[in-house]
């Protein structure tokens, strides 16, 4: 497939804000597009070449795609910074300079969808001595063949920013529209593989067949269910008609270990590899999990080793490293409580009733000092209910978590099905909108950050609240250097505010912030009408079609 098929698309969806209209144009490409190129194509609709869950990036910075740019253009250094200034976008100062461009090609050869893609993907790969150069060459190559508009799209996909308002939730609408399916029928296709390419791929050759023989993969991560929060006891017996399942919430790390034959994996609920940073789980996962094939859903808690009691959810976060990790697996050592089970040998069964899913969990899982099964008790009264909590509390744990006994697994969704009973704060993941220059010890660094969460009804992302503490130094320092390569001149377009960062962000990253009260706030400061009191930084994720909206 050529892709100046894409770039042309990807052009008429920068041009137009009309949601039906954006939904039509990717139906019409996507009826267009080849099987064996759909999966590639699906994922440069979204400005990338690898899916949801696998966290990687190009390794390839705006100064070297300036000098790819100068390289295939024949301009200089000073005419690409000089058109920087003026257009604010390399996309759009490649795609001029292209059209103008000096330096003819011996032979220009037309681009198709794969070899872009294949080019891109292997950037990342590209290590060593010497390493930015080669990446930059590749580039390069891209450009040297490429029409003025593919080259802007091609920059900006190396970047990841295509710039044309197209988020993974808006692809569903447009694959149920290009192959007469229900929406829903792809989101529930998407919740097993965390990857609209695949879905895309396997409708188009299938139609509704297709996406009912998708399911779990060992290895993919997939989103988890997560629980709304109650009203307290009354509100959960009413909502769950009487009766229902209270496990003890516990204070740690969202962890989904996977297993398949020998090799096991430990994905967070960011869909970020954990594995290699707690080593010492290896072992005890693949000897409590006793099924071959097996995807389960649990905490990560850090343990006192005197007292043998739970750590507080910061110290858990402290074994997040890369280096000394047998050190710190010294100092904290971990457990996995596990509550639910996804998969277990061949058979996906999300979508059994949690009492079924409870019955395989303590079937397939052998407990012992490394992996547990978090205890559960199924009450109707509400005083053994506040027992049961008060009993959680003295162990040290967050509180309950009760469960609608009949519910099935919602992979990605906030239910009702699981409602929270905590005496803690409570935590909210919010998108990254701007940053404030930080001073004293923090001179040169992002000090604090504006947070926003995205409005049901309107669409646009509404500020909530900065947040200035919860970092250590070394994340300081991370997340200036990642969020420095997204700022930008203008107020993003989604964005609702009336507050003014020293920077503007591209919203890709969402924060989960925890609080200890949502407060009202005037329309002029936040333009959610909402604020966080005593707002802290816990970790940092990829940002979600869905930013939490609860305070809405």
């Amino acid at each position: 497939m050529k892709y100046l098929s894409l770039a042309k698309s990807l052009e008429k969806l920068e041009d137009t804000t009309s949601y039906l209209e954006k939904n039509s144009i990717i139906a019409d490409l996507l009826k267009e597009t080849p099987s064996e190129s759909m999966e590639m194509v699906v994922r440069l609709l979204l400005g990338r070449v690898y899916p949801a869950y696998v966290s990687q990036e190009t390794g390839i910075g705006l100064q070297q795609l300036k000098k790819a740019v100068g390289k295939a253009t024949g301009y200089s250094a000073d005419d690409i910074d000089d058109l920087m200034e003026d257009i604010g976008d390399l996309g759009d100062v490649a795609e001029e300079l292209t059209r103008e461009k000096k330096q003819v090609t011996l032979a220009e050869g037309t681009l198709n969808v794969e070899e872009v893609y294949k080019n891109i993907h292997k950037l990342p790969t590209i290590t060593g001595k010497g390493s930015v150069g080669r990446k930059t060459k590749t580039v390069d190559k891209l450009l040297a063949d490429a029409s003025p508009i593919e080259a802007k799209f091609i920059i900006r996909t190396v970047l990841g920013d295509l710039r044309i308002g197209v988020a993974e939730g808006r692809l569903r609408d447009a694959i149920a529209e290009a192959f007469d399916v229900s929406p829903e029928s792809v989101e529930h296709a998407y919740m097993l593989t965390t990857d609209y390419g695949k879905v895309a791929k396997a409708v188009a050759e299938e139609g509704g067949e297709g996406l009912e023989g998708l399911g779990l993969t060992v290895g993919h991560p997939i989103n988890p269910m997560l629980a709304q929060r109650s009203e307290g006891i009354d509100d959960i017996l009413e909502r769950m008609d009487g009766k229902a399942a209270f496990e003890i919430k516990l204070d740690g790390i969202r962890v989904q270990p996977h297993k398949k034959d020998d090799e096991v994996f430990l994905f967070t609920r960011r869909m970020e590899d954990y594995t290699s940073m707690f080593p010492e789980l290896e072992k005890p996962l693949k000897k409590a999990l006793k099924s071959d094939h097996a995807i389960v859903d649990g905490e990560l808690v850090a343990i006192n080793r005197d007292t043998g009691k739970p750590m507080p959810f910061q110290e858990v976060l402290h074994r997040r490293r890369k280096y000394d990790i047998k050190e710190v697996a010294e100092e904290i050592p971990v457990e996995i409580h596990l509550f639910d089970v996804l998969l277990a040998g061949e058979k996906t069964i999300l979508d059994q009733p949690y009492i079924k899913r409870r019955e395989k969990l303590e079937e397939i899982v052998k407990p012992s000092d490394k992996v547990k099964i978090v205890e559960q008790k199924t009450l109707t009264n509400p005083e053994e209910i506040k027992n049961f909590q008060q009993q959680a509390l003295s162990k040290g744990h967050e509180g309950l978590l009760a469960k609608d006994l009949n519910s099935n697994y919602r992979a990605g969704r906030r239910e009702f099905a699981w409602l929270k009973m905590k005496a803690k704060a409570e935590t909210l993941d919010l998108a990254v909108i701007g940053a404030y220059a930080g001073k004293g010890k923090r001179a040169g660094l992002y000090g604090s950050y504006l947070l926003a969460a995205r409005d049901p009804t309107s669409g646009e992302l509404c500020t909530v609240t900065k947040v200035g503490s919860g970092y250590t130094d070394e994340e300081l320092e991370e997340l200036t250097n990642k969020f420095k390569k997204l700022t930008r001149k203008q107020k993003p377009s989604e964005v609702n505010a009336e507050l003014e960062p020293d920077h503007w962000i591209k919203p890709e990253h969402v924060f989960e912030v925890i609080y200890d009260e949502i407060q009202k706030s005037p329309p002029e400061k936040h333009t959610s009408k909402y604020g966080l009191r005593f707002p802290r930084f816990v970790e940092q994720g990829m940002f979600c079609d869905i930013v939490s909206g609860v305070i809405f």
